[in-house]
């Protein structure tokens, strides 16, 4: 037998889960979080799997599975890049957080666009964000969470849908394990023929496996990790943030902006005109949103607050202005309509200065009943300002509320919760 010959049958002949541990043994030494993860997840073969690996709920317990004859004929750097996506799929819960989905195809796009970000290449065959960005003609933010990227998903229109069928990319429908996929999402849903789990203990399943991880992980290491990456486990974020959406939600439809005329109520002044109309207070607001552009905000915080809040202009009648501010504000602010994408740029970028905003807001006569302010924010600045009264106020703080340095402050203080990718 030839020397070449011979290099290549010992190859052919390495079993499977041999090469899935060389290959957890490479994960551990690039990235040593991913690497601990995959330790951690029960191994399964199966030659009938149409994907080469996928992550699947066998009761309670979220397992690794992996097709044998199509995982070693991998390369070894794929058969690396791939088993650190299924990784980071775990590290942010994925399986658990879209288990009943209606829409597994959407879920599988979005949540690929999100954790390929983090690698230096993405497995064949899985979405990028790059892709997308292409094929939809948009500048979608990097590093938002899943969910933020399913929502943009969601909202694209046939044409573009179209384009992304074309470029490889298909929303509509579930895929039914086509052979030669690298990915299979279809374990996570209840789709699949297994038994109807626990969500409580699948949960509790999960964080245990993932702060297992991270306790086996090096305190060097973890310095190494991307900040979003160690906020997802690190045990000082493990509680869940409060909802501000619904709060915020609730005070749109709270605060009254003027009348409008009705035909449902009768005139007060004349009742007994039938042909006149009533009055009915209009209760949406008109929504001013301040963001801090100093150099301790990232891009990334920014895109994924605006995003959450364009939800809020796509459901209610809300006027909505953004504003650039650091040490003041900048005008003309950026108007946010339905239906059209955030296109975010930094203006200035030096210190932040809070008192800006309210002088901003005397000065140009805003309402104070029917407007709500809203600040995007570190909470990093000055400690004592003047509200001119405003009261409708939220702070959106990208840290912890207990970093806002403006001590008895006016209006609600909220945490932006930066946990779920």
């Amino acid at each position: 037998m030839a020397f070449w010959d011979k290099i290549f049958h010992r190859h052919s002949a390495v079993s499977a889960p041999a090469m899935v541990s060389q290959v957890i043994v490479a994960v551990l030494q690039e990235h040593r979080l991913l690497g601990e993860i995959l330790l951690q997840l029960p191994r399964q073969f199966d030659e009938h799997q149409a994907a080469v690996v996928g992550l699947h709920w066998k009761g309670d317990q979220l397992t690794l599975v992996v097709n044998p004859k199509t995982f070693v004929a991998l390369r070894q750097d794929d058969a690396q890049l791939l088993l650190a996506h299924e990784a980071l799929h775990v590290l942010w819960q994925h399986p658990l957080r879209y288990a009943d989905h209606p829409h597994p195809q959407l879920v599988k796009v979005a949540t690929d666009m999100a954790v390929n970000q983090y690698l230096p290449a993405a497995p064949p065959g899985t979405a990028t964000l790059e892709q997308v960005r292409k094929l939809l003609r948009r500048r979608i933010p990097a590093r938002l969470d899943s969910q933020d990227y399913l929502r943009i998903l969601a909202t694209t229109n046939v044409a573009e849908r179209e384009r992304l069928k074309k470029g490889g990319i298909r929303l509509e429908g579930d895929r039914k394990g086509e052979s030669g996929e690298q990915d299979d999402h279809r374990g996570w849903t209840r789709g699949v023929a297994q038994p109807v789990g626990n969500q409580q203990v699948r949960l509790a399943n999960l964080r245990r496996l993932l702060q297992h991880a991270w306790h086996q992980t090096p305190q060097h290491d973890r310095g190494l990790l991307p900040g979003e990456v160690r906020q997802a486990i690190s045990p000082r974020h493990s509680s869940s943030s409060f909802d501000w959406r619904q709060v915020l939600t609730r005070q749109v439809g709270q605060i009254a902006r003027g009348k409008e005329p009705s035909h449902a109520r009768f005139n007060r002044r004349q009742p007994l005109r039938m042909d006149l109309p009533g009055q009915v207070t209009h209760l949406t607001a008109e929504l001013k949103i301040f963001v801090d552009n100093s150099g301790s905000m990232t891009d990334a915080e920014i895109g994924r607050a605006l995003t959450e809040i364009m939800q809020l202009v796509r459901h209610y009648r809300v006027k909505a202005m953004a504003y650039s501010f650091d040490a003041k504000v900048y005008s003309p602010g950026q108007p946010l309509r339905s239906g059209r994408s955030i296109s975010w740029e930094r203006r200035g970028g030096g210190g932040t200065s809070f008192q800006a905003i309210f002088d901003f807001l005397a000065a140009h006569h805003v309402s104070r009943t029917e407007t709500l302010v809203m600040i995007i924010t570190d909470g990093w600045g000055e400690k004592q300002l003047c509200d001119h009264r405003y009261r409708n106020v939220d702070w959106l703080v990208t840290t912890s509320a207990d970093q806002l340095s403006v001590t008895g402050c006016h209006g609600h203080v909220f945490e932006l919760g930066r946990n779920e990718k």
